[in-house]
C-alpha cells in the first residue's frame, strides 16, 4: 500500500523580475508620471537559499555567535534565473477589481507648496507631507555624505514593518515566498524576516504599494525637525530601539517601542528595511558617488531604482537591526545588501503616493465554500470512533512513501465531485481530495506509522500558508524549527514522542520524496496537491476547517461500516472512495460488503484503486490507475465476488500502464 513519510525540499521563489517605480510627485508632475507602470505582480525564480557564507553567520547569530565583521558576506551570490509569472488563482484575481477595499482613492488637495495636503492615509499607514528636508551626515560614516537638502512629494508609508501574518496572505497567493523559518522569529506580529529584494517588492506591489525610496524612508524616519533617531538625538538604548546589545538576540514584535515621527513604528533597530534604490558609495563627492540622481524633488538614486543598473549591484538598507550595533540605528545610516540576500535581520515596509493610484490592500480572496462545521455536523462527524489497532507498524513497507504518482489521471473523474471522500494511506489522498473538493474526509489507515505521518502533515499543512513554505519546512537548515511546529500542534498527545522520533527517522527521505511529488505534472498541468497552489490550498482550508479526520481502522472491520452511518447521518454522499491496492492483500468478507452496501452513494460516486500488473514482456510490473463506478461495485458484492483478484480480468487496460476502467462497460 502506498503510504507514508515522505517528501521535502528546496523550492523556487516567486519574486519580481521587473519593477517600475511609482513615487510621490507634486501637483504639477503627478499627471506627467512617465516612469513605466505599476508593479502588478511577482515573477517566479529559482531560489538560492541566500549564500552559504550569509547563511553561516545567520546561523552563527541564532547560536549567540557575535560575527560582526562579516555580516553581510554574499555579495558573491549569482542573481537567480527568472521564469514566468504565476498567478494566484487560489486567492483570485489580483487585479484591483478583487481588491479589499481598505481605502478609497483619497482626492487630492494642494497645498500652497504645491504638494499634496496630508489627507486620512490608508488603513495602517501615515502620511508624510511633502516638502524638503535636510538628508544625509557629514559627522557619519563616508556613504552618508554630504549632508544637504532634497525635497520629496507628499507619500504614505507603513507605520510598521510588514509581518509574518501579512506576508503569509501573500505566500497563500502564490505571490510571495520565504526563504527560512528561524527559530525565534516567525511569530505572526514579528516583523518578516529572510526575504529578499525581489519578495519584499512582490509583497508591496500584491497590496497596491512599493517600496519606499530612501530620500522618503530617510524624511519619515527624521521628521520635521531633522533628528538622528527617529526619537531625538539621545542615544540609542534598549528601552528605545532593538539592536545587537538588546536581548532577545531576536526580532521584537512590531510596536513594541513608542512611536517616532508621524506614528511611524520600529524605524531604528528591530528588522533592517529593504528600500527601493540602488546602493552607491555616498551621495556626491567620492568615487561611484551616486551623483544627480540621488538629488532634486523625488530622487530614486542609481537607474531610478529600476530593475538592472549597470555598475550596481546592492540595494540599500535602511533602520539598521537587532542583529547589528547601535550606531546602525541612526536615521542617516545606510547599507547595501545584495537583492538576493536573505536572512534573519532583512525586512522592509512599504508606501504609495498620495493620493494612492489605486485601490491598497490585499486582493479579496475568492470564496471557496469551505465553511465551519456546524454544531450538528461536528457532532457527527467527530462522533466516529476510531478502531484500537496495534501499537507497531503492520508492515515494514508502509514506512517509506507512496510508490505510486499518477493520481492526476483521475482529475476528470473526481474533479469537483464534492461529498465524502474516503482514503486509506496519507498523502496520495490530498491530492484526490483537493481536486473532488470534498466536504468530509477520513484519512483511515490500520499502520499506526502512516497515521502518524497524516498527524505530522496535517500540522505543517496548518503551520504553511503556501507548497514552498511547506517544502521549506523540510530542508535540513529547518529541522529544529519544524520539530517544534510539529510538537506544538500534538502537544499532550501520549505518542508524542513516537511520533517525533518518526519524523526525525524519515526528515531526508520525506524531503526528497515531497520534492518529487511538488515536480508532477499531467498533460502539462501541475499534477499534485505540491506542485499546484490552488489544490494546496483546498488541503490546507479544510484541515483548517477540521472537516479532515485521521482515523484507525481496518478496511475489514467496523470502521468503515461506522464512516457509512456518519455520512447517511449528515445526509451527503460518500463520492470517492480510494483503496489504493488495499484489496490485493484481503477477501471481501461479510463486514466489508455490509459497510459497502451501507454506503450512501450516488451515481456520481465512483471507487478508486491501482492495480499492479506485468508490462506485456514481464520486465517490472506498472500501476494502472482504475475507476468503477461504486454502483457497479455494489452489485457485484452482491453477486458473491469474493476477493478483487475475480474480477481484475474484467477491467480495461493499457498494457503499459495508466488509466483502467471496470463497469459501464468498461467503457
Amino acid at each position: 500500500m502506498p503510504l507514508v513519510m515522505g517528501p521535502g525540499p528546496r523550492f523556487a521563489v516567486a519574486a519580481l523580475a521587473t519593477l517600475a517605480l511609482g513615487c510621490g510627485r507634486t501637483a504639477g508632475e503627478h499627471e506627467r508620471r512617465a516612469d513605466g507602470p505599476t508593479p502588478s505582480g511577482a515573477a517566479r525564480t529559482t531560489a538560492r537559499q541566500g549564500t552559504a557564507t550569509e547563511e553561516a553567520e545567520d546561523r552563527s547569530a541564532v547560536d549567540g555567535g557575535t560575527a560582526h565583521d562579516a555580516k553581510d558576506a554574499g555579495s558573491d551570490s549569482e542573481p537567480r534565473p527568472q521564469a514566468p509569472a504565476r498567478g494566484s488563482e487560489a486567492d483570485g484575481d489580483s487585479g484591483s477589481e478583487n481588491r479589499k477595499p481598505k481605502t478609497e482613492n483619497l482626492r487630492a488637495v494642494i497645498g500652497a507648496d504645491g504638494f499634496m495636503i496630508c489627507g486620512e492615509p490608508p488603513e495602517g499607514m501615515s502620511c508624510i507631507p511633502g516638502g524638503p528636508f535636510v538628508r544625509g551626515s557629514d559627522d557619519g560614516n563616508p556613504d552618508e555624505r554630504p549632508r544637504g537638502e532634497v525635497t520629496v512629494s507628499t507619500f504614505h508609508i507603513d507605520r510598521h514593518e510588514v509581518t509574518n501574518a501579512e506576508f503569509g496572505e501573500c505566500m497563500a497567493a502564490g505571490v510571495c515566498e520565504l526563504a527560512h523559518h528561524y527559530a525565534g522569529f516567525h511569530a505572526g506580529d514579528q516583523p518578516v524576516v529572510a526575504i529578499d529584494w525581489l519578495n519584499a517588492a512582490a509583497y508591496c506591489a500584491w497590496v497596491g504599494k512599493r517600496l519606499p525610496t530612501e530620500a522618503e524612508w530617510e524624511k519619515a524616519a527624521r521628521g520635521a525637525d531633522g533628528r538622528t533617531h527617529p526619537w531625538g538625538e539621545e542615544p540609542p538604548t534598549c528601552e528605545r530601539t532593538h539592536h545587537a546589545d538588546c536581548e532577545p538576540r531576536a526580532s521584537k514584535p512590531v510596536g513594541s517601542f513608542a512611536p517616532g515621527p508621524w506614528g511611524l513604528l520600529d524605524m531604528a533597530g528591530n528588522a533592517y528595511e529593504f528600500v527601493q534604490d540602488w546602493y552607491s558609495a555616498c551621495y556626491r563627492g567620492c568615487p561611484d558617488e551616486c551623483g544627480d540622481e540621488c538629488f532634486g524633488t523625488d530622487p530614486k538614486g542609481p537607474c531610478g531604482g529600476a530593475a538592472r543598473c549597470p555598475g550596481h549591484d546592492r540595494r540599500v538598507l535602511r533602520g539598521g537591526s537587532w542583529f547589528w550595533e547601535p550606531d546602525q540605528v541612526r536615521t542617516s545610516s545606510r547599507r547595501g545588501m545584495r537583492p538576493d540576500s536573505r536572512g534573519h535581520r532583512l525586512g522592509f515596509r512599504c508606501a504609495v503616493d498620495a493620493p494612492p493610484p489605486g485601490p491598497v490592500g490585499p486582493p479579496a480572496p475568492s470564496a471557496d465554500g469551505i465553511a465551519p462545521l456546524t454544531a450538528a455536523e461536528r457532532a457527527v462527524f467527530e462522533g466516529v470512533e476510531e478502531e484500537i489497532l496495534r501499537a507497531r507498524p503492520v508492515d515494514v513497507r508502509h514506512w517509506t512513501s507512496s510508490n505510486e504518482s499518477d493520481h492526476a489521471l483521475w482529475f476528470p473523474t473526481v474533479a469537483g465531485l464534492g461529498g465524502g471522500y474516503l482514503g486509506v494511506g496519507s498523502d496520495p489522498n490530498f491530492t484526490l481530495f483537493a481536486a473532488a473538493r470534498s466536504s468530509f474526509v477520513w484519512l483511515m489507515d490500520y499502520d499506526t506509522v502512516v497515521l502518524q505521518a497524516n498527524r505530522i502533515y496535517r500540522a505543517l499543512i496548518l503551520a504553511s500558508a503556501s507548497p514552498q513554505e511547506f517544502l521549506l519546512r523540510w530542508d535540513s537548515f529547518e529541522r529544529k524549527v519544524t520539530e517544534a511546529v510539529v510538537a506544538e500542534a500534538e502537544a499532550g498527545a501520549e505518542d508524542l514522542p513516537e511520533l517525533l522520533v518518526q519524523l526525525d527517522d524519515n526528515f531526508e527521505e520525506a524531503g526528497n520524496y515531497f520534492r518529487k511529488v511538488a515536480e508532477r505534472t499531467e498533460a502539462g498541468a501541475p499534477g499534485s496537491w505540491l506542485a499546484d497552489p490552488v489544490l494546496y490550498r483546498v488541503v490546507r482550508r479544510l484541515f483548517q476547517e477540521r472537516r479532515v479526520r485521521i482515523v484507525g481502522g481496518d478496511l475489514t472491520r467496523e470502521l468503515p461500516g461506522r464512516i457509512a452511518a456518519a455520512h447517511a447521518a449528515l445526509g451527503v454522499p460518500l463520492r470517492v472512495v480510494y483503496l489504493s491496492n488495499a484489496e490485493q492483500y484481503f477477501a471481501y468478507g461479510d463486514t466489508f460488503r455490509a459497510a459497502i452496501w451501507a454506503m450512501p452513494f450516488d451515481e456520481r460516486s465512483v471507487i478508486l484503486r491501482t492495480v499492479s500488473r506485468w508490462l506485456p514482456d514481464r520486465s517490472r510490473h506498472v500501476w494502472h490507475y482504475q475507476v468503477e463506478p461504486a454502483g457497479h461495485f455494489v452489485e457485484v458484492l452482491r453477486g458473491g465476488v469474493e476477493r478483487f483478484s475475480d474480477m481484475e480480468e474484467r477491467a480495461t487496460y493499457v498494457p503499459t500502464g495508466g488509466l483502467s476502467w471496470l463497469g459501464e462497460e468498461e467503457r
